[in-house]
């Protein structure tokens, strides 16, 4: 019975488990870092939602009027340059991300949240200048 018992609980703790990006710690590995290594990949993956959603910013919105007038070309449309300036904030802002989170890795879950707001954000301009096109 005491085979049974232990059977179940360890298979109870594999479906549990199941899907979790995140290892469950081991002896050698606290909670705390298995936390910051969650917090690391959730961090990852909101910088995707952050470059995506810009770049389908650019997309939509190239060829139409834009109303930031540090993106805006001499016509007022939203062209080339203005993308490539979009694109190379975005990078910039990935670089001093990284270089932040290296730094401090316990501001992944912050920046992570900052990312996946900006994203969603940006992506219902995107949405918008879809619609309007």
């Amino acid at each position: 019975m005491h085979h049974v018992f232990l059977s179940v609980a360890l298979l109870i703790s594999a479906v549990a488990g199941y899907g979790s990006d995140s290892p469950i710690p081991s002896s050698h590995e606290s909670i705390e870092e298995s936390a910051r290594a969650a917090s690391l990949q959730s961090w990852k993956i909101s910088l995707a939602a952050l470059v995506g959603s810009q770049a389908a910013d650019a997309a939509t919105s190239y060829g139409m009027r834009e109303l930031n007038p540090l993106l805006a070309s001499a016509n007022g449309g939203f062209e080339i340059r203005a993308a490539v300036t979009k694109m190379g904030v975005t990078g910039a802002l990935v670089g001093i991300e990284y270089l932040i989170v290296r730094k401090y890795p316990r501001s992944a879950g912050v920046i992570s949240k900052l990312n996946w707001s900006t994203g969603i954000v940006t992506m219902g301009f995107a949405a918008h200048n879809f619609a309007i096109k």
